[in-house]
């Protein structure tokens, strides 16, 4: 099964990260020294680019820095692209 594994900077941002991604059923994983947020890949690869897409949109509004990810243990950075709306 493929995995998302987004790395939370604190608390605030993990909750931001699991309300932006509700609708894929994100599960919160939390030890003494990280806050993750992680989401099953197992749908249509619509479902992975509507995810993507939504992380984007919640690294772009909290304005804080790219989000760091992992897909399947492979390390990404996700940087927001600036709207030209």
């Amino acid at each position: 099964m493929k995995t998302l594994t987004i790395d939370a900077v604190g608390p605030e941002s993990a909750g931001g990260l699991c309300s932006a991604l509700s609708a894929f059923h994100p599960q919160l994983i939390e030890d003494e020294d990280q806050i993750r947020v992680k989401v099953d890949l197992t749908g249509r690869n619509g479902d992975i680019v509507a995810i993507l897409n939504a992380i984007e949109r919640y690294v772009r509004s909290r304005d804080d820095g790219p989000a760091l990810l992992a897909l399947d243990g492979q390390p990404y950075m996700l940087e927001a692209t600036s709207s030209t709306t």
